[in-house]
């Protein structure tokens, strides 16, 4: 009787380690992301753009985050320019932390490549941050030309 209450807790220990490992696997082969853009904000910037990296300039991208390093940083939107001149506007107004990001933000039409991103922020007022992009790959294996 004694090694049954030992016993029943290591398995319940070992299903809830797989468990959270088949967890973050499943979140791992979900993402896809892939860092697109980073730009260094200095504590006198009130807009700031953030060029797109050569080798993503021609892929187009279906959904786009922002991760804040070294320092805080109040991001009130962002202008996605995109290939055709089109311009979409997102609403960010959030206060990220160093070392978090904002939500995934969908890009429409996704057909299309990203030039450049342009964000209108609060700015630091003492200490500068970094803003990498990510973006995720868009499927175009089902456009029609």
């Amino acid at each position: 009787m004694r090694l049954q209450t030992p016993t029943r807790l290591y398995q319940s220990l070992l299903a809830t380690l797989v468990l959270v490992f088949s967890m973050t696997l499943q979140a791992a082969s979900d993402g896809d992301w892939q860092r697109i853009g980073e730009k260094q904000i200095i504590p006198t910037d009130d807009t700031t753009t953030i060029r797109i990296a050569a080798e993503a300039k021609t892929i187009p991208y279906k959904t786009l985050k922002f991760h804040v390093t070294r320092g805080n940083l109040k991001i009130r939107s962002a202008k996605v320019h995109m290939s055709d001149g089109h311009v979409i506007k997102l609403s960010v107004q959030k206060l990220i932390l160093a070392g978090l990001e904002t939500r995934e933000f969908p890009i429409p039409d996704h057909y299309r490549s990203i030039k450049k991103i342009v964000l209108n922020i609060q700015a630091p007022i003492d200490h500068s941050s970094n803003v990498i992009v990510y973006g995720k790959k868009a499927d175009t294996s089902g456009k029609e030309g």
